[in-house]
């Protein structure tokens, strides 16, 4: 749960539009992407350790963990009516590819069956390039490697931080071995 505010010049405290219960941890970043140390909660007033130098947008709230977990990849066989599943054939995912839009932060956690989980960390700062203050918001496809049998893997995508990632679309590039066909 988050909000946009704007914070005035000289200003050390944000009023929310709503009461967070005391047990949340309330997390405050300016558009830019710079955090903000919150000194306290009364209410719905979170009092800021400093105040800003210029009028500012800030996003107020409560941090939280957004993960997604994709189904089982199933290769379907063409069939007179269509496509069915098919246990004719062996299949393999090489790679997965996210579609995102205005996004700035995401992980793909890839888990085989009986090996460790790796991730693969998107963010669109370019070494070299990067302005310090800034929140570069990226739109294009993040392709990462999977390598494995579709039945014994888990990907999951995730975003723990206040950084937005919107995603559109996921592909999958597999290799298949037919073991044999069917007819009739």
């Amino acid at each position: 749960m988050a909000t946009q505010v704007t914070v005035a010049a000289g200003q050390q405290y944000i009023t929310l539009p709503y009461f967070p219960s005391s047990a949340d941890n309330i997390q405050v970043y300016t558009t830019d992407g710079l955090k903000l140390n919150v000194a306290s909660v009364s209410g719905n007033v979170v009092y800021l350790t400093q105040s800003v130098s210029s009028t500012t947008s800030v996003i107020a709230g409560v941090p939280y963990l957004m993960k997604y977990t994709f189904s089982e990849q199933l290769f379907k066989a063409k069939t007179a009516k269509g496509s069915s599943p098919s246990s004719a054939s062996k299949t393999m995912i090489r790679n997965g590819a996210l579609y995102y839009v205005d996004s700035a932060y995401f992980k793909v956690k890839v888990t085989p069956k009986y090996r460790d989980t790796y991730e693969n960390e998107f963010t669109p700062e370019v070494v070299g390039s990067s302005v310090l203050g800034t929140l570069n918001l990226d739109s294009g496809f993040y392709r990462f490697p999977v390598f494995t049998k579709p039945e014994d893997t888990t990907i999951t995508i995730e975003n723990d931080s206040a950084l937005p990632s919107t995603f559109q679309s996921a592909e999958f590039e597999s290799f298949v071995h037919s073991r044999s066909n069917r007819y009739g």
